[in-house]
């Protein structure tokens, strides 16, 4: 064996693919509560007598206390056990979810979902953070842990659309909080299973952007890029959280092919992942989230068009893809611009400011498709997604000049 040989250092590469892998399966169950309650909630509407804004208010309170406690979360992770808080976390989601899956009034329903929500932000900040505190910071290892959050709701929504009719919301919410208890056990109990990074040690840190030099232009130009940030997720999530009442009221889908065609856009998402994630490492990632964040643009308005129903499937992988495209270059880009603070309080801000505009966005739908009807909703998603395309360019703009 020459001492060029590669062999040795096997052995030392197994922990961190282990932890790779590990950190993603948290990824998939963490993403099962995100997105738990917009496949069932025409069940939850037709079973308790709401209207769209109802339903859309369920989703926003669950939101909303998801995105206050991601701030907190973001900053605790930068000096706690991060493996222990989010294992404290899932667990305490899944007791949440269970409890109102038990529930037979719709206030205690509505009070233990939405309690969950503080158990569900532990996960995102601190995982980001560990991705770039270990030194994994490229868009290839983002890319795959965004995939693996689609892969897990395409999977759960594989099983809604073959177990709904047989067990009811309730037990698709439970069966759905399923994952995120076994995930809590491991990260708490398993000898060996960590996140990955100790906060505050960065194993390898990128030069920040030349705009983003200077603290207070890093923070300016971070504050507009997250402003951007919310409005696209203005529009596609209140897309998202809609999209399976949309098929069952608007296409007329049977709830549980509705699922199905919801698991396109996950299937789209995965591919969007990986590519773009891929695509942030040769092109750079600024470059590669200018053009991922106006992909979406052109095919809102084509979700809202009178089409075949065997056409949904196409056009629900194409908005995946185009939802998920931005993520890891996103996450490059936020990296880049915070400079030296702590990460685990930067992603922090980052989730809680898209968990709120997740909650804005669904009550803002409902109310619109009470008002002009649930296609003119979807189609009105575009406005926000443009104004957040417009605002990511003003970004490049002002990187590029300063760069020169």
């Amino acid at each position: 064996m020459t001492s060029s040989d590669p062999l040795p250092s096997a052995p030392a590469l197994r922990p961190a693919r282990r932890t790779t892998l590990l950190r993603n399966a948290g990824h998939g169950a963490n993403d099962l509560y995100w997105f738990i309650l917009p496949p069932v909630l025409p069940l939850i509407l037709q079973e308790f007598g709401l209207r769209y804004a109802a339903g859309g208010g369920l989703i926003t309170a669950f939101l909303c206390v998801t995105a206050l406690a991601s701030m907190l979360m973001g900053r605790l992770s930068d000096s706690v056990d991060r493996t222990k808080l989010v294992g404290l976390g899932f667990l305490f989601a899944t007791a949440a979810l269970w409890a109102g899956a038990l529930m037979p009034r719709l206030p205690y329903v509505i009070s233990f979902i939405v309690l969950g929500g503080i158990g569900v932000s532990a996960y995102h900040p601190a995982a980001y953070a560990s991705i770039h505190d270990s030194g994994h910071g490229q868009g290839r290892t983002y890319g795959a842990f965004e995939a693996s959050g689609s892969l897990a709701n395409i999977i759960m929504l594989g099983a809604q659309g073959l177990l709904v009719a047989r067990v009811g919301w309730r037990g698709m919410i439970a069966a759905g909080a399923l994952p995120g208890a076994l995930m809590g056990l491991v990260f708490l109990l398993v000898p060996g299973a960590k996140l990955g990074g100790v906060p505050g040690k960065v194993a390898a840190r990128v030069e920040p952007l030349s705009g983003a030099t200077v603290p207070n232009r890093g923070m300016m130009l971070s504050a507009v890029f997250i402003i951007g940030v919310m409005l696209r997720g203005l529009g596609v999530n209140a897309l998202y959280y809609f999209i399976p009442t949309y098929l069952v009221r608007a296409v007329h889908m049977d709830p549980g092919i509705a699922s199905f065609a919801m698991g396109f856009a996950f299937l789209g998402g995965v591919a969007g992942a990986v590519v773009m994630g891929r695509a942030a490492d040769r092109w750079g990632h600024i470059r590669t989230y200018v053009l991922a964040s106006g992909l979406l643009i052109p095919l809102l308005p084509v979700m809202g068009a009178r089409m075949p129903a065997a056409a949904y499937p196409a056009v629900m992988v194409a908005i995946g893809f185009a939802s998920s495209a931005c993520f890891p270059a996103q996450t490059m880009l936020l990296t880049e611009l915070s400079g030296t603070r702590g990460k685990g309080s930067v992603f922090g801000v980052l989730m809680g400011a898209t968990a709120l505009t997740a909650a804005v966005s669904p009550l803002l739908f409902g109310l619109l498709a009470d008002a002009a009807g649930l296609v003119t909703a979807v189609i009105a998603c575009v406005i926000p997604v443009t104004a957040g395309w417009i605002v990511t360019l003003i970004v490049w703009k002002s990187l590029r000049s300063r760069a020169r």
